[in-house]
């Protein structure tokens, strides 16, 4: 009862507000405009958000450009990537009610993973050390328009594919892997599938009004249209479904939801303390080497330090350097580029998300980034 009690007070800090008080909004809206300004960049949406309710939440540029309609806190944008994030909430509540255990074979919660292959356990998939594929190349996976009814037939997409690598013997980024997690929350919990475990253990206590799974066909309020870059040129983007990859993929939602998902692991017991230090602990492989996630989570910014648009970069590296205790998660989709950042030492965290892909005017991640620093630097 007292944890629903601090739980449900966390929650009536986070009722958003414009602008926090003493918030540079001036330098971080120019920030935007500058931004925005692009031919290639029709909208930006943005949060910033503490422990102590949201610091800053607005649109720049255009939801719809074909219909003129700015973009506005209330668009749901596609997230991408960030999606594993909210797969990763529903996955470590099954396993603090004792429904799940993520170091056991996962072949005990999914009979349709092949039993011939390798051990892999849950703590390996949401690391990303389990072997499993990406996006296929040259197969364009990636534009995939199809609808998949189960989570059985998106398995069979890749369950007999072989393994990249042993598991747990190195490092490598999966969607797919996800797919596998999301099927197994489900043999864990057979009385509910997937999406029935998102709602309930999710979206419901950590009251997303404005997440919900992108099905292409449903019509949803407020759903910001999707573009891309082709030859320079702003275009609307193809259609595509993300039913194969609901947990690594398949959500839409406006960055105020993001940022209040984010701060409760750490400013509520939505989740327990050890849990999120488990999350949040960088995974190691069988001989000891560490690697950028933990379950879930990014964990820290080593990755972006080498990265060529980065590395050279000695302002961005300082603001790296100067949020020592980060973990975060980045967004790809075919129509939106996201970048959510929490910064555990101040219990803040920003989502910045474009309506478009394949663009490379407007960096997210670099918006997050000053976005952040803005917000300690007033504090």
């Amino acid at each position: 009862m007292l944890r629903r009690a601090v739980f449900s007070s966390f929650l009536l800090f986070l009722t958003p507000s414009v602008f926090a008080k003493d918030l540079p909004s001036g330098a971080i809206n120019a920030l935007f405009e500058e931004a925005v300004s692009h031919d290639t960049v029709p909208g930006i949406t943005m949060a910033l958000g503490n422990d102590k309710g949201m610091l800053m939440a607005k649109g720049y540029g255009f939801a719809d450009v074909e219909n003129h309609v700015p973009m506005t806190t209330d668009h749901k944008v596609r997230i991408g990537s960030v999606s594993k994030l909210i797969a990763t909430a529903g996955l470590m509540r099954l396993a603090e009610a004792g429904n799940i255990d993520l170091d056991k074979p996962v072949t005990e919660y999914v009979s349709a993973w092949p039993a011939d292959k390798p051990v892999i356990t849950l703590r390996q998939l949401t690391s990303h050390t389990a072997g499993i594929r990406h996006y296929k190349e040259g197969a364009n996976e990636f534009l995939l328009n199809e609808s998949y009814p189960d989570i059985d037939s998106a398995l069979a997409m890749f369950k007999d594919d072989p393994l990249l690598f042993a598991p747990g013997t190195d490092h490598r980024y999966s969607t797919f892997a996800w797919t596998l997690v999301s099927a197994a929350m489900e043999g864990a919990d057979p009385s509910r599938d997937f999406r029935a475990i998102i709602n309930e253990e999710v979206f419901a206590p950590l009251k997303l009004d404005n997440t919900v799974f992108d099905d292409q066909y449903t019509i949803i309020d407020h759903r910001a249209r999707p573009y891309t870059v082709h030859e320079g040129e702003l275009i609307n983007a193809p259609q595509t479904d993300h039913s194969y990859k609901w947990a690594g993929g398949g959500f839409i939602s406006t960055p105020s939801d993001i940022v209040r998902f984010a701060v409760a692991h750490v400013a509520s017991d939505y989740l327990k303390p050890e849990t999120t230090r488990a999350m949040f602990t960088p995974a190691r492989l069988n001989n000891g080497e560490t690697v950028g996630f933990g379950i879930g989570w990014k964990t820290g910014f080593g990755d972006y330090k080498q990265r060529k648009a980065y590395k050279d970069n000695a302002s961005a590296l300082a603001l790296m350097d100067d949020i020592p205790d980060a973990v975060m998660h980045s967004g790809g989709s075919m129509g939106g580029i996201t970048m959510t950042i929490l910064c555990r030492e101040h219990k803040t965290a920003v989502t910045v998300v474009k309506n478009v892909s394949g663009e490379d005017d407007a960096d997210v991640f670099l918006l997050a980034l000053k976005t952040l620093h803005f917000a300690h630097t007033s504090q």
